[in-house]
């Protein structure tokens, strides 16, 4: 056992493992992080959303040069998913129902093709992260929504169309 400390020693091999800040040698050697629970927030103009163009109603909090549909959460194995919807409109009594989060292509990171909402008011979705994207890649997710604007369920379905990677 002496010899190896020793050989370690003089190689330089535990300096330079020493030296690593402890989350660079987490991500190197891919050491298991404690899930997080992570809440993606979807806000609507609930007085001008247009099913023919939702997306200039509605934004995820990202720099306005990033489009709704480049947006992308990044996300670990293990960690938890909530989508909810606000209403951008203050001071506002509108609500946004986030219904659905619906399985779009590649790889599905959860453990069903569609995860429904939680029936609350307002209503949110929430998952579990179960595999990892493939080689970095990101994959498209739909979430459907509705909208109650004024009292009343405006023009039924809404979809926005972001990515999530799995790390």
């Amino acid at each position: 056992m002496e010899n190896r400390r020793s050989f370690i020693k003089k190689s330089g091999l535990f300096l330079t493992l020493s030296a690593f800040p402890i989350s660079a040698f987490s991500k190197l050697f891919k050491l298991s992080q404690k899930p997080e629970t992570i809440v993606v927030t979807l806000y609507v103009d609930t007085a001008r959303i247009d099913k023919q163009d939702v997306n200039a109603s509605c934004n995820f909090g990202q720099d306005p040069s990033i489009a709704n549909e480049e947006f992308t959460i990044d996300v670990n194995l293990g960690d938890t998913v909530t989508w909810q919807g606000v209403s951008s409109n203050a001071p506002s009594t509108d609500v946004v129902n986030i219904v659905s989060i619906n399985h779009e292509g590649g790889k599905n990171v959860f453990d069903k093709n569609i995860l429904k909402g939680n029936g609350q008011s307002p209503e949110s979705v929430t998952g579990t992260v179960k595999s990892r994207t493939d080689g970095g890649e990101k994959y498209k997710y739909k979430i459907s929504f509705t909208i109650t604007n004024n009292g009343s369920k405006r023009n039924g379905m809404f979809h926005i169309d972001p990515k999530i990677q799995v790390h």
